[in-house]
């Protein structure tokens, strides 16, 4: 694929993440990918996660501990099998019912049309205040 085709499957991805619609997520990914996401205890759905199954569970632990309220993908740069997307999301944490607010930036790798990695990067301070009670 092309950076271009690369943009537009993220996208396509987010557009997804948008509706709730997890599964076309999942058939996306390659067998192996490896999924990281930024920080650690307290925040429920931090860490690296291998293979699609591990990546389900993610989305469930995700959906699970917090309310998305807003999820704001802003500004998309591309270069080979790499597209860097950066964005901003707010909202509430379900066990303590805390808001939150951050920026964040989500590196992806797409190889023949498949995430091989992902990598997101967020305020892991002000995500850890929220999960806090």
């Amino acid at each position: 694929m092309n950076e271009s085709a690369n943009v537009e499957m993220v996208q396509w991805l987010y557009a997804h993440f948008g509706r709730g619609d997890i599964p076309p997520i999942l058939a996306a990914l390659d067998p192996e990918v490896e999924w990281s996401n930024a920080g650690s205890n307290p925040i429920a759905y931090a860490g690296t996660r291998h293979g699609s199954a591990q990546v389900e569970e993610f989305f469930a632990t995700l959906g699970a501990s917090v309310e998305v309220r807003t999820f704001e993908p802003r500004e998309y740069i591309a270069q080979g099998d790499r597209v860097a997307a950066f964005g901003r999301w707010t909202g509430r944490v379900k066990a303590t019912g805390r808001e939150y607010a951050s920026d964040w930036v989500m590196a992806w790798t797409i190889k023949d049309g498949r995430v091989t990695a992902f990598r997101s990067y967020e305020d892991t301070e002000a995500m850890a205040a929220a999960f806090t009670a």
